[in-house]
């Protein structure tokens, strides 16, 4: 497998990708607010080294379920669905993807049967922002981490750093009794670095008597 991972340096002028084989499954993107013309230099190199990767490490059973169109972008183990088995979230996005053209990325969850294939289990094409939607920069290219999981939940971080500084977390979780995905937060949090204020935090929690599941949940305008 292939890893690829940015640094980042203060003047925010150079990116280094540096691959490595690895035993977990997940991308590592450029990470920096590099120039744009080093960014767009680096868009079809990365594009093609993620998609390398995954082409050959999804497992089959995911690989054929992928929507007709589109590929890889981030894939990595979901949490455990108990009993031995577990899931695998994959955002998948079109080819060309950029801020003049951006692509739908939909998040998809499968789940492990008993025989060991993957199923597909529910989607959300609006939990992962678009190329155009974070102002000057993409917002899901620069995350450190664009999914994060722990225990039975998972988060999508959608993060923007260049003019503007700000971060949207979602996170879901699976529950055990439902057998499903249901939505837990929502942290948007506004940050102003060169006005000295203090950070502007919005927190949304789920509704236990109202669940949302990740299929149904949509952005509120």
């Amino acid at each position: 497998m292939i890893e690829i991972r940015a640094a980042r340096y203060p003047d925010d002028a150079r990116v280094v990708v540096r691959l490595q084989s690895s035993a977990g499954h997940r991308v590592f993107r450029a990470g920096s607010a590099i120039g744009t013309t080093t960014r767009r230099a680096l868009v079809p190199l990365l594009a093609a080294l993620s998609f390398n990767a995954w082409a050959g490490d999804l497992p089959k059973s995911i690989a054929t379920q992928l929507p007709p169109g589109y590929q890889p972008l981030l894939a990595q183990a979901g949490p455990d669905l108990g009993n031995g088995l577990h899931s695998f979230l994959v955002v998948v996005h079109r080819s060309t993807d950029t801020r003049e053209q951006p692509s739908p990325r939909p998040l998809l969850i499968y789940e492990e049967q008993p025989d060991h294939t993957f199923r597909l289990a529910t989607r959300n094409d609006q939990v992962v922002l678009r190329a155009n939607e974070g102002g000057q920069c993409d917002p899901f290219e620069f995350a450190d981490d664009g999914l994060s999981v722990k225990g039975r939940y998972f988060t999508v971080q959608n993060v923007v750093a260049c003019g503007q500084h700000w971060s949207d977390y979602v996170t879901f979780r699976y529950d055990p009794r439902t057998h499903g995905w249901v939505f837990s937060n929502q942290i948007v949090t506004e940050s102003f670095p060169l006005d000295d204020k203090p950070d502007r935090v919005t927190v949304t929690r789920a509704d236990s008597h109202r669940p949302i599941t990740f299929g149904q949940w949509k952005r509120k305008d």
